[in-house]
């Protein structure tokens, strides 16, 4: 109920909300919590990203949430999450993201990042799960983790 709006069905921003969930989720699996990473002075910042919403999710629709890399870079990467309902496997979400590895450099307001090859760990990763095409002219959808319900 949380994230419909008044007319009973998807309020738009809960989907980016979603794949930051299963994003992060799938960091953590991986041994690589955004906290660590942060204290570790790296991140991957997402530099773009876009949501297409193919059909309404009403507020009692259950769904089926993946997440895939959509393209794998230098020093970035691309990757979507798709929902789809449970009960006819119809695609109603694709949020794809851009992202570029980083390092922080300086202290305080000073900080900046500078974009850096991607780790090892987090190329493996990626390359170990399998892309989706993308959704749309936008940006690449596609999904990391085996799909959560």
């Amino acid at each position: 109920m949380g994230d419909v709006d008044a007319a009973g069905i998807l309020y738009f921003p809960a989907a980016y909300r979603w794949q930051e969930e299963l994003f992060t989720g799938w960091l953590k699996d991986t041994g690589h919590a955004i906290s660590e990473m942060l204290e570790g002075d790296a991140a991957c910042p997402c530099v773009a990203s876009a949501a297409t919403y193919p059909a309404p999710i009403s507020v009692d629709d259950e769904l089926w949430l993946s997440l895939h890399p959509t393209r794998i870079g230098t020093t970035s990467f691309g990757i979507a999450a798709t929902a789809r309902r449970i009960d006819d496997g119809t695609p109603v979400l694709h949020v794809g993201s851009w992202h570029v590895w980083s390092t922080f450099a300086g202290t305080g307001r000073s900080r900046s990042l500078t974009s850096a090859p991607l780790p090892e760990w987090l190329r493996n990763a990626l390359e170990s799960t399998p892309t989706i095409d993308p959704p749309g002219p936008v940006l690449p959808a596609a999904a990391i983790s085996g799909g959560r319900p």
